[in-house]
């Protein structure tokens, strides 16, 4: 019996050593796949089994994996999950996961509050804030454009540090402002500051686009609210600081235009054809006989005709590309530092950046330096967090761009001048010499002297900081504080050399100009209340928010322009000579006090979820504006919502389809505060004026004691789902918008001494559909396939004009009702009379006709705002190699294309100017079928050149490579990647020029956006 009992137990030892050898260990890093930092807190699970651990605060972890099974599973907020095999043999599995554009399962912060996307009713949009540091981009909002549905961004020009054109959602003012408003750590910050601000020290980026989600923000909501939070510190495990160094080098170039100007050849072949005696491929041709004597034609002699062959073969050796001289290949550099690290109580994150990039057109870049400074500290109940950014920016500029301001050129101005290098490139003549001198004419040559001897620069200052403060009264109630500070300078210089061509045409002397300006602009805000945050029984959670809060915006400024410069002292203030009655140097003086506006509120928000089942929520904010006359001055905003996971309902529990489905709808209402035309613009403002010789006020506004805020009321219903474990995921949103009480000028009784009011006389609808969608087609251990994609329609539609039928925006574009914002109008083209070569137009009634009559302008269809807009993106990882991509597009689209105007007109008014290849084919003789009239007719801005503006852009690529560390150098780096990127590769489009992209509806030779292409590296310590 003793025997047998022994036996027994070695047999059942034996069994169990053989389970337990079968058990493995497994262990590995977790790490981003983009930045390779380690991620805190991933869980890793064996799929089928209650096994599972964390990643610590290095990203490491060891599991025990369950005899029989093979796979682990890597999951982590904001992240798509990855479900690995793992090799017999090899105990060592790293995993490299990717951020999704906009996770089904993120953590959503408004600014005010934050919770997980699953308890989310309002329509939010959660981008990677690794996409703002793909491609060196001055200022970030330009990297937003394809990467979230609805949200549209019109880059105005490829200037380093110019700011783009965002709107949410279509637009819905007229005159308002339709930008979104920006939260960076809880303080609103000026929508055209970002080239002052350093990306790569953003964390996470929030697109807020519905009631639900920005009514929170009241009066200021209408167009949106995108709200960035800056990166915190880590208390790593091994208690050091970790540092990160992020370098890039790359050059910038012009993009994949279609210009097409002459060359020499064809220039001259083309002034053969027009037979202008004041042209010198007439007036030196041996097919013309004649020759112009004090403006009477006479018979050309043998010397004539000698000289004219060498001049015109003189002129043929000449042939200038002007893209080779008015442009450049631009180099950019940038270098980022940051340190972190801390303990349980204390973090800390510092950062230091620097950014330089020269533009594609001489005297142009942006030179930038910023620091930051982001500390958090828990002690006993109180929680602090102290973020704190400064930096300083140099940008120079070209002059005279063609950069008109929103919804119209005609309000921009500029543009359409010599001084402008871009539209030189499309005056200049071939056969015109780079290296003679400027002059009536010489169009190259005076752009080369606008260069030399101008300087146009903006040096600037900014700086946002916040302080959090929080208290933990109890466990359920919290008082929350912040204050913050959002400061910018601007100091401005334009200085124009006194002995150049254009500084002898300046105006005051004919001797030089030097500008000088200064801008501050301060921004302040307090917001102070209690939380109350309860969990009761197994469902039940409450969250609720009592908020007051200030803010008040002031500005001042000033600036002159002095006259007279001698050019011994060239580009300071000490050239410019004192201005009197008899020298014509008075100088210019300008100053404001503006802005300089209050805004009190509080603030009521509420939320109650059952589980992960229901989520209700609510808000409700009362504004008072000083912008605003004092019957008006007090205005409550309001949201509610709903969140519906159908997933948790009993009758869906076996089913096996989706892996999330999830509905969620809101409705609200938010205002625009933004598009007053002052901050006392209900009132009767006053001018300086003199009168028979003694100082006086002169009536400059009539004011409105009636002015109202622009109401926006929105409703949305949104369906968020997700199939095989989330492998496809997607969200699609309804919604439909009115704004009331638009910011229009009402034409005024010219007795009144006033042309227009300002008042509240209009709505507008935008009503659209947006969807996303993304798919990770492969992920397996080597290899992984992710595809998105992201597509907005939005129909604008004008309500009402207060009784207007239509209202002029500009020369080309009108606001209609029963038609979209910023419909263009214009006399319709027909085409080319064979016979003649005539033009031929339509007049009102849709009759042929060859006069032109500027009152046949009738409303097209075309419009300056897509209603459709996009993106497309690719994510692939192959071992340590990982490649992004980015495809962007705009459809229907249009813009008045001045440029193209001018390049195809033989007409007397613009053949000075060089000419497009197209125009060697201009109508001749009768039965020529040509698309341009014979050279003897004007030229008039008609339907054909309000041309489309669509377009499909390789907006990025980017291609990184994990380096591995070697074994000896582990402790000191822990991570080296090196890159390359290209912004802007590819542009398939009918445009005819350098760049259709742009923010308003009349193009005027801007500054073309640039192609970039960069190389890196990524070192972690």
């Amino acid at each position: 019996m003793h025997i047998k009992s022994i036996l027994l137990f070695v047999a059942l030892l034996a069994v169990s050593l053989a389970g337990i050898a079968q058990q493995r260990t497994i262990r590995g890093t977790v790490t981003d796949s983009l930045t390779q930092q380690p991620l805190i807190g991933v869980t890793v699970a064996v799929p089928g089994t209650a096994t599972g651990v964390v990643t610590d605060a290095n990203g490491h972890y060891n599991i025990v994996l369950p005899n029989g099974k093979n796979t682990l599973r890597f999951s982590y907020i904001g992240y798509s999950d990855l479900s690995i095999k793992t090799i017999p043999g090899n105990d060592e599995l790293n995993a490299f996961l990717s951020a999704v554009a906009q996770s089904l399962n993120s953590v959503v912060i408004t600014g005010y509050t934050q919770q997980s996307k699953s308890r989310t009713t309002g329509a939010v949009t959660s981008l990677p804030t690794a996409v703002t540091t793909q491609a060196p981009v001055a200022s970030f909002d330009v990297m937003l454009q394809g990467r979230a549905p609805g949200l549209y961004v019109g880059t105005p020009t490829g200037q380093p540090g110019e700011a783009g054109r965002v709107s949410i959602r279509g637009l819905g003012s007229i005159n308002g402002d339709v930008n979104p408003l920006y939260v960076v750590d809880g303080v609103p910050v000026a929508n055209n500051s970002f080239a002052a601000l350093n990306p790569e020290d953003f964390e996470t980026i929030h697109v807020l686009k519905d009631a639900a989600a920005t009514a929170q923000y009241g009066s200021r909501a209408a167009n949106g609210v995108i709200v960035i939070t800056t990166k915190k510190g880590k208390a790593w495990e091994d208690g050091k600081v970790r540092v990160n160094y992020r370098g890039q080098f790359g050059v910038s170039g012009l993009n994949s235009s279609k210009w097409d100007m002459m060359n020499t050849d064809q220039r001259l072949q083309f002034e053969e054809i027009l037979q202008d005696p004041t042209l010198p491929g007439w007036a030196y041709s041996r097919n013309n006989p004649n020759k112009l004597v004090n403006g009477i034609s006479v018979p050309k002699t043998a010397e004539d005709y000698t000289f004219g062959n060498q001049y015109l073969d003189s002129l043929r050796q000449i042939n200038t590309d002007w893209r080779k001289h008015l442009l450049r290949q631009g180099r950019i550099q940038t270098h980022s530092l940051n340190v972190s690290g801390g303990n349980e109580k204390t973090t800390f994150y510092l950062s230091g950046g620097y950014f330089n990039q020269e533009g594609i057109a001489l005297n142009s870049g942006m030179e930038r330096y910023s620091l930051r400074a982001n500390v958090q500290n828990r002690s006993g109940r109180f929680k602090t967090t102290l973020n704190m950014g400064i930096s300083t920016a140099t940008i120079k500029y070209i002059q005279d761009e063609g950069v008109a301001e929103e919804g119209g050129a005609a309000v921009g101005g500029g543009g359409i001048t010599e001084k402008n290098p871009i539209a030189a490139l499309y005056y200049a003549l071939p056969y015109e010499s780079p290296y003679g001198k400027p002059g009536p004419g010489r169009y190259g040559a005076n752009a080369l002297d606008a260069y030399a001897n101008s300087l146009k620069k903006d040096n600037q200052i900014k700086a946002v900081l916040s302080l959090n403060e929080t208290v933990e009264l109890t466990k359920d109630f919290q008082l929350t504080g912040t204050v913050g500070m959002d400061f910018q300078q601007n100091n401005t210089t334009n200085y124009m050399n006194p002995d150049s061509w254009y500084g002898k045409l300046v105006s005051n002397g004919n001797q030089g100009s030097y500008q000088r300006g200064l801008a501050n602009r301060l921004g302040l805000v307090a917001t102070g209340g209690v939380r109350y945050n309860k969990q009761w029984g197994k469902d039940h959670e409450i969250e609720a928010n009592l908020l007051s809060e200030i803010n008040k915006i002031k500005g001042n400024g000033f600036g002159f322009t002095g006259y007279g410069l001698v050019p011994e002292l060239p580009g300071t203030p000490s050239g410019i000579t004192p201005g009197t009655p008899d020298n014509n140097f008075i100088p210019v003086v300008s100053g404001q006090t503006t802005p300089n506006r209050l805004l009190i509120s509080q603030i009521a928000l509420f939320r109650y979820s059952y589980g992960d089942k229901y989520t209700f929520s609510a808000s409700l904010r009362r504004d008072g504006s000083s912008q605003v006359p004092a019957t008006n001055r007090y205005k409550f905003f309001y949201a509610i919502g709903g969140n519906w996971n159908i997933l948790a309902e009993d009758f869906l529990k076996d089913q096996q389809a989706f892996s999330t489905l999830r509905l969620r709808a809101s409705y609200g209402l938010t205002g625009n505060a933004g598009g007053f035309t002052s901050d006392y613009g209900f009132r009767t403002l006053y001018n300086p004026a003199d009168y028979n010789g003694n100082k006086t006020l002169v009536p400059m506004t009539p004011g409105n004691p009636a002015y109202n805020w622009e109401m926006n009321r929105i409703g949305d219903v949104g369906l968020e789902f997700g199939f095989f474990h989330n492998r496809l995921r997607g969200e699609i949103d309804l919604y439909n918008r009115v704004t009331e009480g638009l910011f229009v000028n009402r034409n005024l009784s010219h007795t009144t001494g006033f042309p227009t009011i300002a008042a509240n006389a209009g709505k507008v609808r935008n009503r659209g559909v947006e969807l996303m969608l993304e798919g990770d087609a492969i992920k397996n251990r080597d290899f992984s396939l992710t595809l998105g994609v992201n597509l907005a329609y939005n129909k604008n539609n004008i309500l009402s004009l207060g009784g207007e039928e239509q209202i002029f925006a500009d020369e080309a574009t009108m606001n209609i009702v029963g038609r979209p914002l910023g419909s263009f109008y214009a006399v319709r083209w027909k085409g080319v009379d064979p016979q003649t070569g005539a033009p031929i137009y339509l007049d009102k009634a849709g009759k042929e006709t060859n006069t032109y009559n500027p009152d046949d302008a009738v409303p097209l269809k075309a419009v300056y705002d897509p209603p459709l807009i996009g993106g497309a993106t690719v994510s692939i990882r192959y071992k340590r190699f990982d490649l992004s991509m980015l495809v962007s597009f705009i459809h229907g689209m249009s813009r008045l294309n001045y440029p193209d105007l001018y390049a195809h007109s033989g007409s007397p008014n613009y053949r000075q100017y060089s000419q497009s290849k197209d125009m060697l084919n201009i109508w001749q003789k009768p039965g020529d079928i040509s698309q341009y009239p014979g050279a003897q007719y004007a030229t008039y801005f008609t339907s054909r050149d309000v041309t489309s503006a669509d377009y499909v852009k390789l907006r990025n690529i980017t291609l990184g490579y994990n380096i591995p560390v070697p074994v000896r150098m582990s402790g000191a780096i822990r991570n080296v990647k090196v890159f390359a990127s290209g912004q802007n590769l590819l542009s398939i489009m009918k445009w005819r020029g350098f760049d259709p992209e742009d923010a308003n509806d009349i193009a005027q030779y801007e500054y073309p956006m640039p192609r970039t292409i960069t190389g890196g590296i990524n070192v972690t310590f």
